[in-house]
């Protein structure tokens, strides 16, 4: 939204639950949350699987995937305030059949054609083609023992 206003600030602030809890920072396997509230982009495994355009990750985040294909979310999973969460029945906010555990192999082999009728509709697509295959290619080799080869 686009105004020509000067507008004041709200002068309620959002209560701070987090304490002296530093489960996110601690887990964070690039140490993008560089300080409570601070995360680094540059460094964060969700930023350089779905946004970043680059032709290759980072190295720092090359090297620490741990498997992660598409976005990462560790600080999500840690966080104690997020065991009040309630899982949606919305199905279109569901996982997609072949998209969990997907196949790197597949992924490298895409076309732009398989890729939109495989994505279509789906937040997957913010990485592109690209950023996929990126990803998928980077996962291989930083993990060859993964079982999953790269076509020949």
């Amino acid at each position: 939204m686009l105004l020509n206003l000067d507008l004041d600030y709200d002068s309620e602030l959002v209560a701070d639950h987090c304490g002296s809890c530093t489960l996110c920072l601690d887990a964070c396997p690039t140490q993008a949350i560089i300080e409570p509230y601070v995360v680094n982009s540059n460094k964060c495994i969700s930023y350089a699987t779905i946004e970043l355009r680059d032709a290759e990750l980072p190295q720092p985040v090359a090297e620490n995937l741990e498997g992660w294909f598409y976005g990462c979310d560790i600080c999500q999973d840690v966080c104690p305030w997020n065991r009040f969460e309630q899982t949606t029945n919305e199905a279109r906010f569901l996982p997609r059949e072949g998209n969990v555990n997907a196949s790197l192999a597949e992924v490298l082999e895409l076309t732009p054609e398989t890729y939109t009728e495989r994505f279509r509709g789906s937040a997957m697509k913010r990485a592109k083609l690209s950023g996929l295959q990126r990803n998928a290619r980077t996962l291989l080799e930083t993990r060859p023992s993964s079982g999953d080869k790269p076509p020949s």
